[in-house]
């Protein structure tokens, strides 16, 4: 039990209540983190990649993220103006605030979770409406609730995915033709991924997941992701998550290979080494030299 506790703290940021806070990412810039609840970006100034593991998303001013369930944020290269402002939401009150709302949207906010509120433009009235929002949630959140605290956030979370919802351009949803549904299945092999990567790491998994077969889940990753296959997808995903908790000096080796569902540290070293020239020792002492 003792292990397992200290593999929970270690391993999931998670909040017990909404948090806003306005930042530059700098610590996620240093050490990337797992989320266990989950977490709105909107980015307000410069610019930056943040790194979901399996994929990476161009922030600008007027972007934004929503990252439900969670999952591995890094900071990439941010300029020295990049400023975002986050919102962290605990799974809890997001379950129930989910209740009502439209599952198509749900299954929409899954498999797209990147906004790019002023399309190249200097100012949109749906860009306007994220900064208000943004704007009650420091108003509500920046601050003691001593009452009420879980009806607020709750009725917070279900007014502004609503209005999410309204100006959403379900028109530029996937239709149902082949190429529209082939793409859809690689969005929801890439949710697929940044939710199980950590534990699991072979194809079979995914494509049973997919309802299709491993065969055919190679033939539309390879045509989505410029000749790429699955399982280096898959395996690009679990190098980032083993690199995140190498940064936590209070895990062993062998401790984080027993998270990530490896046989012993001897096969998760290898794995590692095969995937970026180096052994987690080496990784680490590294880390620890900049």
């Amino acid at each position: 039990m003792q292990n397992s506790e200290r593999m929970n703290k270690s391993f999931y940021s998670d909040t017990p209540e909404i948090r806003y806070g306005e930042t530059d990412m700098a610590e996620l810039a240093r050490n990337p983190c797992r989320f266990g609840c989950d977490v709105q970006i909107i980015c307000t100034h410069g610019t930056a990649e943040i790194s979901i593991g399996i994929q990476s998303y161009r922030m600008r001013r007027g972007t934004g993220l929503f990252l439900l369930g969670g999952g591995l944020v890094h900071a990439v290269g941010p300029s020295a103006d990049f400023r975002v402002r986050m919102l962290l939401y605990p799974k809890d009150v997001m379950l129930k605030a989910l209740i009502p709302v439209d599952t198509d949207f749900l299954n929409y906010l899954h498999e797209y979770p990147y906004f790019d509120y002023l399309d190249g433009g200097d100012s949109s009235a749906e860009w306007n409406a994220v900064i208000q929002w943004m704007d009650m949630a420091a108003l509500l959140f920046s601050r003691p609730i001593p009452h009420f605290r879980r009806y607020i956030e709750q009725n917070f979370i279900q007014s502004m995915l609503m209005c999410m919802y309204n100006a959403m351009p379900f028109g530029q949803m996937p239709g149902i033709s082949d190429s529209a549904r082939m793409q859809l299945v690689c969005h929801q092999f890439v949710r697929l991924v940044r939710e199980n990567g950590a534990q699991e790491h072979h194809l079979p998994f995914y494509a049973g997941k997919l309802g299709i077969s491993p065969r055919y889940l190679n033939d539309i990753v390879a045509r989505y992701f410029d000749g790429r296959t699955p399982k280096q997808l898959i395996d690009g995903q679990l190098t980032a998550e083993i690199k995140v908790q190498l940064d936590n000096p209070l895990l062993t080796v062998s401790e984080i290979a027993e998270y990530f569902n490896f046989p012993d540290h001897t096969s998760m070293s290898r794995f590692f080494r095969r995937n970026t020239g180096m052994t987690p020792k080496e990784y680490r002492a590294r880390r620890k030299s900049m």
